[in-house]
């Protein structure tokens, strides 16, 4: 396999974020009904998409 190690704990940390969601996603339907989850849903999907795409600071490139 030709990934870096890098990509390997990036990919594994999204599937980890994945689980995560999914599970306040069932979570919230319990508590809250359909439409609260979806909202909560896509809340969830943005943020790790916007913490997934931020610039590295410079110190921590390599």
């Amino acid at each position: 396999m030709s990934t870096a190690p890098g990509s390997a704990w990036r990919a594994f940390g999204a599937s980890v974020a994945t689980l995560i969601g999914v599970a306040f996603f069932f979570a919230i339907v319990g508590v809250f009904g359909l439409p609260a989850s979806i909202a909560s849903l896509m809340l969830f999907v943005t943020l790790a998409f916007l913490i997934f795409r931020r610039p590295q600071a410079e110190e921590t490139r390599q």
